[in-house]
């Protein structure tokens, strides 16, 4: 009797020990690395809360229009409270003829407490927002290198799609997925006027909602700011690699605006040279060597067909690529010129306004 009650304990705690060891490998097979990735930039996930008051103006006076409003998504970058997200999650494009109130903005953090928040600087070029918000020990993320970017590596989005930070616990909510492309070109938006250069496209799936999130890697560093989809496709989306939004977040914390304007202490207008009176470029008629532009290497007569290596043919092509590259006063830029029949790389530094 006695040795049946020893095998019966020998195997009751054989039994207990197999049923931890299973519990802890499953405990083990769920922490991975997207798992741990999400939990780490998770605590500074917000959701973005916008509204505005409205009125158009019309020949019979004015008339209240339906308050805006829309919800986003955007991140801390700092334990004092500053945020990133999209622009276009702050201010629209309304016509002339629409008068508006003061924005009022509300941001939702991991666990529901709500603050309002203060407009530090917005470039709508950029599509790229600088929100603060009071308090300080903010849980905020990670900021990454997109420089080190690579195709095929993982890629999660988080943020706020369809308002479901406030409909699922408080939490932001997590899409995963790879990093499908890098440098997605789409240029100067002509109707928006947004810069779509250089964007890092995913497959992680993006909502209504997601736009300002962070996009994470597998470390759980910020990549991106998931910006915008498309339309005409299923789960191509992108983001403005972070490098490039650090730069604009700091010229809005320092200023307040991007300021693009330049001077290139010159004259020139459209002209229609060559051979065959078939190539278009921009004829120097005067050049002010007293400007706050360092330009000596120009001289009246020179024809503009190049900025830095890209063909253009008019003052406002120039204009779009120095947006395409973020060139300010102060910047060195390469000039392709026709001068006596033959091309010329010449240096312009541009010049304050």
């Amino acid at each position: 009797m006695k040795i049946k009650i020893i095998f019966l304990s020998i195997y009751l705690f054989l039994g207990c020990m197999n049923d931890q060891s299973e519990n802890v490998q499953i405990s083990y097979s769920k922490s991975t690395a997207l798992s741990n990735a999400i939990e780490l930039a998770s605590p500074g996930v917000v959701g973005i809360y916008r509204s505005q008051e409205i009125v158009m103006r019309t020949w019979r006076g004015y008339r209240n229009l339906k308050p805006v409003s829309s919800n986003g998504s955007g991140f801390i970058i700092s334990e004092d409270g500053y945020i990133l997200t999209n622009a276009h999650n702050i201010k629209d494009n309304f016509r002339p003829s629409v008068i508006t109130t003061d924005i009022n903005i509300t941001v939702v953090v991991p666990g529901g407490e709500a603050y309002t928040a203060s407009i530090v600087g917005l470039d709508m070029i950029s599509d790229i927002a600088l929100l603060k918000i009071d308090g300080k020990n903010f849980d905020y993320c990670n900021l990454g290198d997109s420089d080190e970017v690579q195709v095929g590596e993982w890629a999660i989005a988080l943020g706020n799609p369809r308002n479901l930070i406030s409909n699922a616990q408080y939490q932001p909510i997590a899409s995963a997925g790879i990093v499908s492309a890098i440098n997605a070109d789409f240029s100067l938006d002509s109707q928006s006027g947004k810069l779509l250069d250089n964007m890092i496209q995913t497959d992680a799936s993006l909502n209504p909602g997601n736009s300002g999130g962070p996009l994470i890697d597998s470390n759980g560093d910020v990549i991106g700011i998931n910006t915008f989809i498309k339309a005409d496709s299923q789960n191509l989306g992108f983001a403005i690699p972070i490098n490039f939004a650090k730069k604009i977040a700091d010229e809005l914390k320092l200023k307040g605006v991007i300021d693009r304007r330049v001077s290139f202490g010159l004259s020139a207008t459209q002209y229609i040279y060559g051979k065959n009176r078939d190539q278009v470029g921009l004829f120097i008629d005067k050049v002010d060597y007293s400007d706050s532009a360092r330009n000596e290497e120009l001289f009246r007569g020179d024809i503009i067909v190049a900025v830095e290596g890209y063909k253009v043919e008019s003052l406002e092509e120039i204009k779009a690529v120095l947006i395409k590259l973020d060139f300010r006063a102060g910047d060195e830029i390469k000039l392709t010129v026709v001068r006596e029949n033959d091309l010329f790389d010449v240096s312009l530094t541009l010049g304050e306004i």
